[in-house]
């Protein structure tokens, strides 16, 4: 399998797990939430039973006088949740907690629609719990319906709300990632065409000058055909570059003095071109060897080199690129330092990201591309080790080594 293709199933398989895993976290709240409100419903109702207890005892006590009315009056006066009494037919008789239209009116006082209302909230309540009758030895004297407090219906609708409130959630947080992955995709896009015009326009120029100058002056013929076969040779390498961005380039032993040498050599021919007093030298260990692929190797060092010209603004600008192993021997780092303007501290954490650019002419994608080549096919690392505001800026690949 591709690694691209490879990389892409493991994200799709990573978004599926994390998918998995909120509906397993939501179904679980649910649940939970479901159990403490039946440990509400369970506490609430022996708390009634103990009441009604209490209730019947002063019923069935020969010693006291019987007040049916003390059963709302004082038992369950400060009761929160709905409460009907039916006498052994199951007629609402008393009620409380119904609605505040109704709930200080008598049978009597009651209108057609009161009624209608009561009998609604009475067959609800119903289907809820059964009702607990109230009894004088074997004879039951009415009934006692009940339906639940308001918090615990609150508590039973709080996992849907939550719901409700993460698919929210996760619906503008899908809108807001989708659009900056489009406003990504669109830098790149536009970045890659306009990188790719860039690559090519130098030896273009270069090829269309030494034409012009050949027909004006043909005695320059073999320093002409030598520069043009250097273009050329520039224009296949831009073509290879391109053509290995999206798959698996092969990666081969190769002395990384040579390459960091010849772009050296590159720019330094461009220097006088650009109108900056700039000396850049390489300090590299000797047997730099490892696997890399030349071409995508040398174009991160091409992005990461420019990147520190343009940020010289002093005369006296210097760039070194330091290259050796780690103590242990396990890695390889190549610095790339200059003594330019520096990367603040705000700048750092969008330094890599496409479409970024502090540059007013760049279209910000020479180091999110240096990333990716170095982390996806060399399996290294590229970061910003250093930076001290016209001082030094230190920009570190780190390559495992073989």
């Amino acid at each position: 399998m591709p690694k691209s293709m490879y990389v892409y199933n493991r994200k799709g398989n990573l978004k599926g797990l994390l998918f998995l895993l909120g509906i397993v976290l939501i179904i679980s709240g649910i649940l939970y939430t479901q159990h403490l409100v039946n440990i509400l419903k369970e506490k609430s109702t022996e708390y009634l039973r103990f009441k009604i207890k209490i209730f019947e005892q002063s019923i069935n006590n020969p010693n006291t006088d019987t007040d049916f009315s003390f059963l709302f009056n004082n038992v369950i006066q400060e009761a929160d949740y709905p409460i009907i009494y039916t006498d052994n037919k199951q007629r609402p008789q008393n009620w409380r907690n119904i609605s505040p239209q109704i709930d200080n009116k008598t049978i009597k006082e009651l209108t057609r629609e009161d009624s209608l209302y009561l009998m609604d909230v009475f067959h609800q309540i119903a289907s809820e719990n059964q009702p607990i009758p109230i009894k004088s030895g074997d004879f039951i004297l009415g009934y006692y319906y009940y339906g639940y407090s308001p918090v615990i219906y609150e508590l039973r609708m709080l996992p849907y709300l939550a719901v409700l409130a993460g698919a929210l959630f996760i619906l503008f947080g899908y809108i807001g990632f989708s659009y900056i992955k489009r406003s990504e995709q669109r830098y790149i896009w536009v970045g890659m065409a306009k990188e790719t015009a860039h690559q090519l326009g130098t030896p273009l120029s270069s090829l269309s000058g030494w034409l012009e100058l050949l027909s004006i002056n043909p005695e320059i013929r073999e320093r002409a055909i030598n520069e043009m076969e250097n273009d050329l040779i520039r224009l296949k390498k831009v073509a290879n570059r391109f053509s290995k961005i999206g798959s698996v380039p092969e990666l081969e032993k190769t002395d990384l003095s040579v390459i960091i040498t010849n772009v050296v050599s590159y720019f330094e021919r461009r220097l006088p071109n650009m109108g900056k007093q700039i000396t850049i030298k390489a300090n590299l260990q000797d047997g730099l060897t490892i696997k890399v692929n030349s071409d995508l190797f040398e174009w991160v060092l091409e992005n990461l080199i420019k990147n520190a010209i343009d940020a010289i603004e002093v005369n006296n600008g210097r760039i070194d690129i330091v290259g050796n192993f780690s103590n242990d021997k396990k890695h390889l780092y190549i610095d790339i330092i200059d003594n330019g303007k520096g990367v603040s501290s705000k700048q750092k954490k969008n330094l890599f990201r496409p479409g970024y650019s502090t540059k007013k002419r760049g279209w910000g994608l020479g180091l999110s591309l240096a990333r990716r080549i170095i982390e996806e096919y060399h399996h290294g690392k590229l970061f910003l080790k250093e930076s001290r505001p016209g001082q030094k800026t230190v920009f570190r690949i780190d390559l495992k080594a073989d």
